[in-house]
């Protein structure tokens, strides 16, 4: 029972660690954003902004997207690191 209290400092610890250092880097997507312009002179013009307003959005999902995932390994990393210590305290002490 005496090692619980430590075990949820240390998981504490691990926390605060990991979200301190993931604001030491700053990670940005590379995507272009399309400038609208003050008129459109035929129809080609519609057209071709409505594309990179595509290319523009694909891009931005695809960062998210990855960005996302990236979280959820960093989590579930996380959680098997307490796993495993908690196995440790619980099995091996």
């Amino acid at each position: 029972m005496k090692l619980k209290l430590p075990l949820f400092i240390l998981a504490g610890c691990l926390f605060a660690n990991s979200t301190a250092s993931a604001d030491s880097f700053f990670i940005s997507h590379s995507c272009y954003k399309p400038s609208k312009p003050y008129s459109f002179n035929n129809e080609w013009e519609v057209e071709a902004f409505k594309s990179e307003v595509e290319d523009y959005k694909r891009c931005i999902s695809d960062f998210v997207e990855e960005q996302n995932d990236a979280a959820r390994r960093h989590q579930e990393a996380a959680e098997e690191a307490i796993s495993e210590w908690n196995s440790f305290v619980n099995y091996e002490l």
